[in-house]
């Protein structure tokens, strides 16, 4: 008797899950995929705001580095345009 009723517990449960697993394919697909793609826009989204991200912080990085650049060639100008006085003799006006 108890084996009976535990072979029959067996089925029910195998049962159980072939009915859940049937369900999950019938009704469940489309959810799933509409949750895989909200995940996949999702991931989309936070790349491109690291790439946005990114992009804000090399652009701010080049415009310093510009600006640098400028400041020390503005420096070299002045460097070289008192030394020409200086190599022709005369005193550069400040």
């Amino acid at each position: 008797m108890v084996e009976v009723l535990s072979i029959l517990g067996v089925y029910a449960v195998i049962f159980a899950v072939y009915v859940a697993v049937v369900l999950v394919i019938a009704f469940g697909r489309q959810p799933l995929e509409q949750w895989i793609g909200r995940r996949r826009d999702r991931k989309r989204a936070r790349i491109e705001a690291e790439l946005d991200r990114t992009q804000a912080e090399l652009r701010q990085t080049i415009l310093q580095l510009a600006s640098a650049l400028n400041g020390n060639a503005l420096e070299a100008r002045k460097a070289l345009i008192r030394e020409s006085y200086l190599a022709r003799g005369e005193v550069p006006k400040e």
